[in-house]
């Protein structure tokens, strides 16, 4: 490699290497299912309910890997099975689903038929955290009389809910740029909630949704130092947040 004295020179010949580097890794074809150009990283957490074989013949999509694999299916069975849980509505007649029907539908916290292991990514909980968890969360009236704080408490530990965490986000970003840096946060990041009150379902709200959160930044060169170091040493630095549960 030759040596420059002049920094100016020194500087002409970095840019032109690393600009001569765009240009050959954009030609060959490099830019292929792990872009070199973008670095990217994924958010993945599931309960792994509705899961059914993969078909291996199906390409994968343009933010899937090895991980999230026909994940987006198995979202939209679980969305699709989880609308049909019928609330109680006393004006028509509806009692509500209780936890038996729940459980029928396929929604449970327990991996195994004896209830001893709990399935990650899924919280219980109780009284006005219950509520609360569907947006219902509800102050305690001034209670005085102890036949009054044990009504309120009665009242309040009809209510139990579980939470179903669903996030499967990647977090894609420009290795090499110029006069501006572009990122992507994209993906599905949901919450199911149940909650019943005496047994049948009272409320279920699917919290979040869909995510397509673009963001350009200014930047001057801030970003070859990783483009460099991670084609030099053929990495592709991406990090991976595996299944685990929610504390």
């Amino acid at each position: 490699m030759r040596s420059c004295r002049a920094p100016r020179g020194c500087w002409y010949e970095m840019t032109r290497a690393v600009v001569i580097l765009f240009l050959a890794l954009t030609l060959s074809g490099c830019v292929g299912r792990m872009p070199v150009l973008q670095k990217r990283s994924y958010d993945f957490k599931s309960t792994a309910l509705f899961r059914q074989p993969c078909d291996e013949d199906v390409p994968l999509g343009e933010y899937e890997i090895a991980l999230n694999r026909c994940n987006s299916t198995r979202l939209l069975r679980m969305i699709d099975t989880f609308l049909t849980i019928q609330e109680a509505d006393r004006t028509q007649g509806i009692p509500g689903d209780t936890l038996v029907d729940v459980r029928q539908k396929g929604f449970t916290i327990y991996i195994d038929e004896d209830k001893k292991i709990r399935r990650p990514n899924t919280r219980v909980l109780h009284g006005n955290e219950a509520l609360a968890a569907v947006g219902m969360a509800v102050s305690p009236p001034p209670l005085q009389k102890p036949e009054e704080i044990r009504a309120y408490a009665d009242f309040m530990a009809q209510h139990y809910a579980e939470e179903y965490i669903e996030r499967d986000m990647t977090h894609a970003a420009d290795r090499f740029c110029l006069n501006t840096r572009n990122s992507l946060d994209i993906g599905e990041d949901r919450v199911f909630t149940i909650v019943w009150r005496e047994g049948l379902v009272f409320k279920r709200v699917i919290g979040g949704g869909p995510v397509s959160n673009p963001k350009q930044e200014r930047a001057l060169l801030v970003c070859p130092g990783d483009f460099l170091i991670d084609t030099l040493t053929g990495t592709v630095n991406t990090s991976t947040k595996a299944v685990s549960p929610i504390k």
